[in-house]
């Protein structure tokens, strides 16, 4: 449950992250904007891996512009990631459920 949890509170930091970026229109680097890190732990680490994965770009002036291809790939690698972890906790389980 706890993996749940977290994985809830990340998905609302990404939205959250995108949105700023959507509504105020910066998807290129003409359109850039100012962003703060988020200060929280989960959401700073996803600021982070959304900047390392490509999904969000600094440009010079220390402004910031989501590139919405590689947003939506980072999306899918995601989805990915969870459900890459639901499996495994899936085979231990049916492992454990094996052994009696």
């Amino acid at each position: 449950m706890p993996g749940t949890i977290a994985a809830t509170v990340i998905m609302k930091a990404r939205k959250k992250i995108a949105w700023h970026f959507l509504s105020a229109g910066a998807t290129s680097a003409a359109t850039a904007t100012a962003f703060e890190r988020p200060d929280t732990r989960l959401g700073g680490e996803e600021f982070d891996r959304m900047i390392a994965f490509g999904a969000l770009e600094k440009t010079e002036g220390g402004r910031y512009w989501l590139h919405r291809r590689r947003y939506a790939d980072y999306r899918k690698e995601s989805l990915a990631r969870v459900l890459g972890y639901l499996a495994l906790a899936g085979f231990a389980a049916a492992g454990a459920i094996a052994l009696g």
